[in-house]
């Protein structure tokens, strides 16, 4: 539950659908949570690079909702159109724990209420606290040891919303 702080923070961000002139946004909160974020977490992937990834051809493949503030993005999730793979969902870090990733999440339960699943890098104990809390599972026997950071990762799955 959110604290009465949180629910207020959350209340002046709004989540939509990202266009064009979001994604070098989305890019550079990638890149900062890889420079700066985690020490677990070695670049294989430079900034221009990742910057390139995030051109007008990724929202041909990819649904990205955004979570902004005062017309600053803070925050995305990446989910391919077609499988549902949630491909990255990062907040900048003052916009954690204030119910931000579960509202792009949310969005991302309602565009494919069928499920999807996700991977989460093996250290990022806080983000696995979070996916388990928000009903995704693990699925143990798809561990990835042998990803190009070095990190494992696990799978999670979220098995969509009852019938």
């Amino acid at each position: 539950m959110m604290n009465s702080a949180a629910r207020k923070a959350c209340d002046t961000v709004g989540v939509r659908r990202a266009t064009v002139p979001d994604l070098p946004a989305c890019a550079a909160i990638i890149n900062d949570y890889m420079d700066a974020a985690t020490d677990w977490l070695p670049r294989v992937i430079d900034h221009d690079a990742i910057r390139d990834m995030y051109s007008p051809a990724l929202l041909d493949k990819r649904t990205i909702f955004v979570a902004e503030d005062e017309d600053a993005i803070i925050g995305y999730l990446s989910m391919d159109h077609q499988a549902g793979f949630i491909h990255a969902l990062y907040l900048r870090p003052h916009a954690q724990g204030k119910g931000l990733g579960k509202a792009l999440l949310d969005a991302a339960k309602e565009a494919r209420p069928q499920g999807f699943e996700l991977t989460v890098f093996e250290p990022n104990a806080d983000a696995s606290r979070f996916y388990h809390r928000e009903g995704l599972v693990e699925v143990p026997e798809s561990r990835n040891d042998k990803t190009p950071e070095g990190v494992p990762t696990l799978l999670m799955r979220w098995q969509g919303a009852s019938t």
